[in-house]
């Protein structure tokens, strides 16, 4: 007999633009058992992903064994039968179906701060789901570039007056978003809420600037230049 077991991708979540996240699983028989790491891709490859380590993303851990797990459930519900099973097959398709949600960004401001995101770091990838030594790699850059763009105003400043250019707002908005993954308690949820307001203030971003411009740091492939392989099973 023969068993079929390895790593694969699954739980993809939060796609736009072409970047989302996935987690590989060990599997069986490509059914997902136990989540490895969470990968932040942002460039499809033949034989794997272009990408970044995340920290653990527990919405795509929960869609990989929903989406795999879950049509399992009702089969196994309507096997049974009775009312287990019918309760069984109702609660597994309700949470794969609500899984399916997650799989691309919906709302406008998500979409927006995804948008700030690939501005200010070259990847649509939050910072608040960032690892402390990337975000330390990113910093540097962003606080050289702020010192440009701030004309005396702090981040802090942009997000209660406003923004007097895209790349001021964009920038901000990093420094902020940085301070919310790195800084203690309640200085964390207060730059969290002004990086926040800065989004919000910013309805219309120029589809120009996404495409490559004067705001992405500098050097950052070499951040996305490592290739992911796969096993072959397509992400659910």
């Amino acid at each position: 007999m023969i068993v079929i077991y390895g790593t694969a991708f699954y739980g993809k979540v939060a796609n736009h633009g072409g970047q989302h996240q996935l987690t590989k699983f060990f599997h069986v028989y490509y059914v997902p058992l136990i989540p490895v790491g969470t990968l932040w891709v942002t460039e499809h490859m033949d034989e794997g992903y272009r990408g970044h380590g995340v920290r653990m993303s527990g919405r795509s851990v929960l869609a990989g064994y929903a989406r795999v797990w879950g049509p399992l459930a009702v089969i196994g519900g309507l096997v049974a039968g009775g009312v287990g099973g019918l309760a069984a097959v109702v609660g597994a398709a309700a949470l794969c179906a609500w899984s399916w949600t997650w799989r691309s960004l919906r709302a406008p401001l998500a979409r927006r701060r995804s948008d700030f995101n690939l501005l200010a770091f070259g990847t649509r990838c939050d910072p608040l789901q960032m690892p402390a030594d990337l975000l330390a790699v990113l910093q540097g850059s962003v606080d050289e570039r702020w010192a440009l763009v701030s004309e005396g105003s702090t981040p802090e400043d942009v997000a209660r007056l406003g923004a007097k250019s895209l790349s001021q707002a964009v920038l901000a908005y990093a420094s902020l978003r940085i301070a919310a993954r790195l800084a203690p308690g309640e200085h964390a949820r207060a730059a969290r809420d002004a990086s926040e307001r800065i989004i919000a203030a910013v309805t219309d971003i120029d589809e120009t600037a996404l495409e490559g411009g004067p705001y992405r740091a500098p050097g950052l492939p070499r951040l996305t230049e490592g290739r992911i392989a796969d096993d072959g099973a397509p992400p659910a």
